[in-house]
């Protein structure tokens, strides 16, 4: 509600004017749009329940949530050390998509499939699969949040460093929110895990409005900005991003939004506006 890149900044670039609100827990949000509770919802671009639950995501035409690109990021004394890594961790660039995504993130959330499977069929389909090597190397700490879509990428990155390389993996899943995941990599207490660009320029980098609005729309830009800034202030590397933009959207039910001839957010406010 209070956020700049939530309700504010869609009043701002959309207009919604007057949008009657509920505020309920992240867990009951889907549950309540599912139920026919409320009609809009704020979710996540790539969330398993957009599929179970048959939801359509709002095109964000006029650019009011910034990019979220999944991506790497890496200790740069890591990469210095294993240089054979980098060239591992890039065969994941630009290969998944949203859909693709919201496919995995929906067979581990609903059908109860494990991370480790689908991450290693998804690596069997796409022709990236190798069994794992003898691990007579280093061991590298591979940190994630705590949701299922976090889980699935370290199991995709274990898998291709044993797949790969002689490295063995400590996979460390499940650590909390952004900041414990961002100190256990400043620190060294990890040596990667996926983060979000959205996530590195607003919630870790905090730049001024005035960059941010700079950067708005512009998904490049975003992933050049933390780049750079991680890899001077803090040391450590984000490489290419996988593909999939896991960002903050607005959510109807399919067959609603189909009735009411609603695609896309700017469509949403003329119909509230009527």
């Amino acid at each position: 509600m209070g956020r700049a890149d939530g309700l504010p900044g869609l009043q701002t670039k959309y207009g919604l004017r007057p949008l009657p609100s509920v505020i309920l827990a992240p867990a009951l949000v889907y549950e309540a749009a599912r139920h026919r509770d409320v009609d809009v919802i704020d979710g996540y671009s790539t969330d398993g329940r957009i599929k179970a639950y048959d939801l359509r995501v709002l095109r964000d035409d006029r650019g009011a949530f910034p990019p979220y690109f999944a991506a790497p990021v890496v200790r740069q004394a890591v990469l210095a050390a294993h240089p054979e890594l980098r060239a591992v961790l890039e065969k994941l660039a630009g290969r998944i998509s949203d859909s693709v995504m919201t496919e995995l993130n929906y067979r581990v959330d609903y059908r109860h499939e494990t991370p480790r499977a689908v991450a290693h069929d998804f690596l069997r389909r796409g022709g990236l699969w190798r069994a794992p090597q003898p691990a007579t190397g280093a061991t590298l700490r591979l940190g994630s949040k705590i949701f299922a879509e976090q889980y699935i990428l370290a199991e995709l990155y274990a898998a291709l460093i044993r797949g790969y390389t002689n490295l063995d993996v400590v996979t460390k899943t499940g650590l909390g929110g952004t900041s414990i995941c961002f100190e256990a990599l400043r620190t060294g207490e990890i040596d990667l895990y996926p983060e979000y660009t959205g996530t590195g320029l607003l919630v870790l980098l905090q730049p001024t409005p005035a960059t941010v609005d700079s950067l708005a729309g512009n998904p490049q830009a975003v992933f050049d900005y933390v780049q750079t800034r991680f890899r001077t202030r803090y040391g450590l590397e984000w490489l290419s991003p996988l593909g999939f933009n896991n960002t903050y959207a607005l959510l109807m039910r399919q067959q609603q939004a189909e009735q009411l001839h609603i695609a896309s957010v700017s469509e949403l406010g003329t119909y509230l506006r009527r």
